[in-house]
């Protein structure tokens, strides 16, 4: 039964990994494309973003005013656009985006999920009918 456990939440998982990439924010850049299952089992399923895209976090759970200084560089810039800066700038903070709550809360809203519990029903009953066959051999 563990592994019919594990198939549904890993397609839970797959399913609000899925979800997320489409409300997450920033259209550029590798926060979208790093969130995935990270690890799943019988038990949990968990979804989220690695290394790839380490300021995930402050995406998620918002940043509090603060001052940004030079470490390296002459100066503070935006590349593309050409406007500078100066040594340090005050960063205005920014509002918590959970988006991945914000997915798993979609997805259990969904059509998808009422799709992934009767799999999940089948799985089941095929089990128990499998064990009972096995039982009487």
């Amino acid at each position: 039964m563990n592994i019919i456990y594990k198939k549904f939440l890993f397609r839970v998982g797959t399913e609000t990994a899925n979800e997320a990439k489409t409300i997450a924010p920033y259209k550029t850049g590798n926060l979208k494309k790093d969130i995935k299952v990270i690890s799943y089992s019988h038990k949990k399923v968990i979804v989220g973003n690695t290394k790839l895209a380490p300021y995930a976090k402050f995406v998620y759970f918002s940043t509090k005013p603060h001052m940004i200084k030079v470490k390296k560089a002459r100066a503070l810039a935006n590349k593309k656009s050409g406007v500078v800066f100066g040594k340090k700038v005050n960063h205005p903070g920014t509002k918590a985006n959970a988006y991945l709550k914000n997915a798993f809360d979609n997805y259990i809203r969904s059509e998808g999920f009422t799709r992934a519990k009767s799999a999940l029903v089948r799985d089941i009953k095929q089990g128990i009918i499998t064990d009972i066959k096995k039982g009487f051999k």
